[in-house]
């Protein structure tokens, strides 16, 4: 149990808990941006108790933490289709990613391995779609579009994708594992900075939720 304790008391796991928290808190399920946050927020919660569950007990944390990234990726992709200008185009991406995921799930990776690219793809197609999106506003001189709220929902997973990209890409654990100085891994300190940019951005989308709801 101490083992447990200590597995889920580490910084990023109690920021992904304290962010939920925050999120159930000031959000309303009415909403539908709010409900897919949240919903995002309950999956990557459950994600991090199941793994340090499994870690507890000496098992590999390789499927569920597949699942979890089809699950989370594909959330992410709904939720930034349903507010692009070409929703139409983005929702066939997100099917496109599914049916990806499904097919290297099933005939590539498996569920002994953790499927990188699958993490990969689901990113990349988010920063092109995000790219393409702020591109056309922009054009559109729609200057208010960057100054919403919205805009910094959409831009919470923007560095965590491309962070965990890099990584991820070289399909490696010898490059994650990588020590870059004394005890310092390479994915350790990836990892850190782009959850903490990640759920920071999450945390100010609520905050100015909140206070547009006292305005209103």
């Amino acid at each position: 149990m101490v083992e447990f304790i200590y597995q889920f008391s580490k910084p990023i796991k109690i920021l992904v808990s304290l962010t939920m928290l925050f999120a159930l808190y000031n959000l309303k399920w009415k909403n539908k941006t709010h409900k897919l946050l949240m919903i995002i927020l309950l999956m990557c919660f459950s994600m991090e108790l199941t793994n340090s569950i499994l870690r507890f007990h000496n098992k590999s944390i390789d499927l569920a933490s597949t699942i979890g990234v089809v699950i989370h990726h594909g959330l992410w992709l709904f939720l930034l289709a349903k507010n692009a200008v070409f929703h139409k185009t983005a929702f066939l991406l997100l099917c496109g990613f599914l049916i990806f995921a499904i097919t290297n799930f099933i005939f590539f990776y498996g569920t002994q391995e953790f499927n990188y690219y699958t993490f990969v793809v689901g990113a990349f197609l988010y920063i092109i779609i995000f790219i393409y999106e702020s591109f056309y506003q922009l054009r559109q001189e729609n200057f208010d579009f960057f100054l919403s709220n919205t805009f910094i929902l959409l831009t919470a997973p923007v560095l965590f994708f491309f962070g965990y990209s890099f990584m991820f890409g070289f399909n490696s654990k010898n490059v994650t594992s990588y020590l870059l100085f004394g005890h310092l891994k390479l994915h350790t300190l990836i990892s850190s900075f782009v959850n903490i940019i990640y759920y920071a951005l999450i945390i100010l989308y609520i905050y100015r939720e909140k206070k547009l709801k006292h305005v209103e």
